[in-house]
């Protein structure tokens, strides 16, 4: 095996072509310097330099070593500081899942900020269903998943709350409830509830919200994505839930109302596998953290709830 010292020791000979002023750079003895170059030579089964009366040269196999012995001492030399940034979750990759109540504007912004900061990081975002995106969580297809609170159930995964959310009612702008400033839920009594598929917590939610009420929803989980939930609504085909949060950034055609009484918040979980996220994952979540102004840090005994 090559030792990177005796790669060193090659490099400083071959630019000093001087034995002696080589050791001197390397603050080695001159006999310690000439048994690496032995050593290194006798593992390549090659001479790499020519000796004639005080005049060193590269053999062959010297010149060809040369280009990749520097490329492999200088990677080994900057390897400490990548693995650090990676571990200060500067570098890597993020793998985010987002159930898309949780895909507020602070969410983007923070992301945002991120890829600004760490442009060697490697984002990707999908969207999703919780129920999709937790078990591609769970199978290493995602590094982290925002959306709702996992069962405790699930085992292997730990969770972090991140903030509240309440929730309204997506209804189409001709609707005649759009005319009202907040909609009692009386009113939506035998309308079709329009949910995404693999979505089923946040239909079993609002149903027991309405229930308890004396209110009777049909489910019909139909959509699979954000754009044919839209659609279907605007098709007058039933009324989808909303997080206010993302009430402005509906579809034109959509309007997105209040309900009374309010419904119960929700809250929004950071979630990822084994007891501790990986670096660029926690990076994100301290980032969320402070942007929704709670000052907490997992390194400060924050509640952290762990899933097993």
């Amino acid at each position: 095996m090559i030792e990177l010292r005796w790669l060193r020791s090659f490099l400083a000979v071959a630019d000093e072509m001087h034995f002696s002023r080589a050791a001197r750079k390397l603050h080695l003895a001159q006999p310690a310097l000439t048994t690496q170059i032995q050593q290194l030579e006798r593992v390549l089964g090659s001479s790499l330099f020519q000796r004639s009366n005080r005049i060193i040269g590269l053999t062959a196999a010297g010149l060809v070593l040369l280009p990749e012995a520097r490329a492999m001492v200088e990677r080994a030399e900057t390897l400490p500081g990548i693995v650090a940034r990676a571990a200060r979750g500067e570098t890597g990759r993020l793998r985010l899942g987002i159930v898309p109540p949780a895909a507020t504007n602070r969410l983007a912004e923070c992301l945002r900020t991120i890829s600004l900061e760490l442009p060697d990081m490697d984002l990707t975002v999908r969207q999703g269903g919780q129920d999709d995106l937790t078990n591609e969580l769970i199978r290493d297809g995602l590094d982290l998943v925002i959306g709702r609170p996992i069962p405790e159930k699930r085992s292997g995964l730990s969770q972090l709350r991140l903030f509240s959310e309440q929730h309204g009612i997506i209804i189409r702008q001709s609707d005649p409830l759009a005319k009202l400033k907040v909609v009692p839920v009386q009113k939506l009594d035998g309308k079709t509830l329009l949910l995404l598929r693999g979505n089923a917590y946040f239909g079993q939610f609002l149903m027991s919200y309405a229930g308890s009420h004396g209110v009777r929803l049909k489910p019909v989980h139909g959509a699979e994505d954000f754009p044919s939930l839209h659609w279907m609504v605007r098709a007058g085909l039933g009324v989808a839930p909303c997080s206010l949060l993302l009430a402005e950034g509906l579809p034109r055609g959509l309007v997105c109302k209040p309900l009374r009484p309010a419904p119960e918040t929700l809250s929004i979980h950071a979630i990822w596998r084994g007891t501790r996220p990986e670096p660029c994952a926690d990076r994100l979540i301290k980032k969320l953290l402070h942007a929704f102004r709670q000052r907490r840090s997992l390194d400060a005994g924050q509640k952290l709830v762990i899933v097993s």
